[in-house]
């Protein structure tokens, strides 16, 4: 399924309904800042509204063969459940304890298993990466990764298909070195 100009301003009306896009003085997972934040997690606060934006996912990978759905942390263990559901295969759930992602506990995957990986948003691929790291250190293989919203284009090779539901323009990320709201004495936000 393409992104339709329809399907765009409904996400983006989504975005807007729920202020999931922050503007402020950001450090970012990957350690860049940025002016603005994306709260994929305030999308998910609204499920009656949101669903369209998982079968839009799910659809993306419906023919593949998987047995399961890989996602991490908060919001992205939503968007794995839900893509999960709809693909009809069983989760599995990664968290982050000091910077390194790994399953919890009573969560395994199996040499030849077919994983797709979820991620809800991404500057640089850090966590797509990782958990593809965790797929092919249990011998199994990832069928794709896919990401609900990028800040800008994403073009980095993850050594598998990527899909990218929706690239947010104006989302620049910039090294804490470069920062000229660091280099302005603004404080960043919370």
């Amino acid at each position: 399924m393409l992104m339709t100009p329809e399907f765009r301003a409904q996400l983006e009306q989504l975005i807007e309904q729920t202020g999931a896009l922050q503007t402020g003085h950001f450090r970012l997972a990957s350690g860049l800042h940025a002016r603005r934040f994306f709260r994929c997690i305030k999308l998910f606060q609204q499920p009656d509204q949101v669903q369209f934006v998982f079968d839009a996912l799910a659809q993306r990978f419906s023919d593949r063969p998987l047995d399961w759905v890989l996602g991490a942390n908060e919001a992205g263990s939503i968007l794995a459940f839900e893509v999960a559901k709809r693909l009809g295969v069983p989760v599995v759930i990664a968290r982050q304890t000091q910077h390194r992602y790994h399953l919890i506990d009573g969560f395994q995957l199996s040499p030849g298993d077919r994983v797709l990986v979820v991620d809800d948003i991404t500057t640089t691929g850090g966590t797509a990466k990782q958990l593809l790291e965790i797929v092919r250190q249990a011998g199994a293989e990832p069928v794709g990764v896919g990401i609900l919203v990028t800040k800008g284009l994403f073009e980095v090779n993850l050594g598998c298909p990527v899909d990218v539901l929706m690239p947010l323009e104006g989302m620049d990320a910039i090294a804490p070195d470069q920062c000229p709201l660091c280099q302005a004495g603004l404080p960043l936000s919370s």
